[in-house]
C-alpha cells in the first residue's frame, strides 16, 4: 500500500485524538450510565419524536421504564425495546428551547429540542469540522467565537457532532462561551433530508468537506476550512462572517468574477 494512503487516515485519528483530549474527555456522572436523552430540532406545530437510550454499565439495557417530561409537565411513561431505545411523539405547541428530561429508577437525564417558527433560518456548524483547528490555532478559535455569537442573534444554530459525542461538545462549547443549542449526531446526509422534512429552513452550513457536500441540495451558502470542490473555502471565521452578513453573497459573487 502506498505511504500516503496510510498517512491520510492516521492524520484524522491523531487529530481526532488531539480533539478529546483538549475537550476534556469528560463523562457525565448521572445520565451516562442509566439514561440518555437525545436532542432534536423541529418547526411549530410539526410532531416530533422524543428519543431516549436505557443503559447499563457499558451497553444499553431494555425493557426500562421511563418517565418523559417537558420541562416539569409530565408527558408519558415509556417502556424502552430490547435495544434500549424508546420513542414518544409530540407535537410542539410553542416555538423556543424546549427542556426534556426522563427518569429511569433513581437515575435522570436532560436534552434540549429546539422548535422553531417556520419562517426561522438555521446555520448548521459541524463541530469538528468548523472548530478542530481551534486545538492547533488559537487564530481561528478567537474568531469562531465572536462569529458565531454573532450570528447566533439573527439565525437559530445547530450543532452537529461527527465524532466526539454530545456531552464532551457541550461541555466544550460552554467553556468556549458558544450559544447554547442543540448538537445532533451525524448520521450521513439523511440527516438533512430529516430536517427538511420538518420545515427546518437551512441558512448555511458550515463544517467539514463530508457535510457540506452532504448539505448542497439543502442550501446554497456552504463554507469549510478544508480543500473542497462541492462548496466555498474559506481562510477563517471573520470571512464567514462577512459573506453571512446582509449582501455577502453579493460582494462574493462580485469578487468571484
Amino acid at each position: 500500500m502506498c505511504n500516503t494512503e496510510m498517512i491520510q487516515p492516521l492524520r484524522k485519528f491523531l487529530l481526532l485524538v488531539g480533539l478529546a483530549v483538549a475537550l476534556g474527555m469528560q463523562t457525565v456522572p448521572v445520565s451516562g450510565s442509566e439514561v440518555v436523552v437525545f436532542d432534536d430540532v423541529t418547526t411549530l406545530q410539526t410532531p416530533v419524536r422524543i428519543k431516549v437510550l436505557t443503559k447499563g454499565k457499558f451497553f444499553a439495557r431494555g425493557g426500562r421504564l421511563v418517565d418523559v417530561y417537558l420541562g416539569e409537565t409530565h408527558l408519558k411513561r415509556i417502556l424502552t425495546g430490547g435495544d434500549g431505545y424508546g420513542y414518544f411523539k409530540y407535537t410542539p405547541e410553542s416555538a423556543g428551547f424546549k427542556t426534556i428530561k426522563a427518569r429511569s429508577n433513581y437515575t435522570s437525564a436532560v436534552g434540549l429540542h429546539l422548535v422553531m417558527n417556520k419562517n426561522d433560518q438555521a446555520i448548521v456548524i459541524d463541530i469538528e469540522g468548523a472548530f478542530k483547528d481551534a486545538v492547533f490555532s488559537e487564530e481561528i478559535r478567537e474568531n469562531s467565537q465572536t462569529a458565531v455569537n454573532t450570528l447566533g442573534k439573527t439565525y437559530k444554530i445547530i450543532y452537529f457532532s461527527r465524532y466526539v459525542g454530545r456531552e464532551i461538545s457541550r461541555s466544550w462549547l460552554e467553556k468556549e462561551n458558544f450559544p447554547t443549542s442543540v448538537i445532533l449526531r451525524w448520521q450521513g446526509p439523511g440527516i438533512f433530508k430529516i430536517l427538511a422534512k420538518r420545515d427546518v429552513k437551512l441558512y448555511a452550513v458550515i463544517g467539514s468537506a463530508t457535510v457540506i457536500s452532504a448539505a448542497k441540495n439543502y442550501s446554497e451558502k456552504r463554507y469549510t476550512f478544508e480543500k473542497v470542490r462541492d462548496g466555498t473555502v474559506v481562510k477563517d471565521w471573520d470571512e464567514i462572517l462577512d459573506l453571512l452578513q446582509p449582501g455577502g453573497d453579493r460582494k462574493q459573487k462580485t469578487e468571484d468574477r
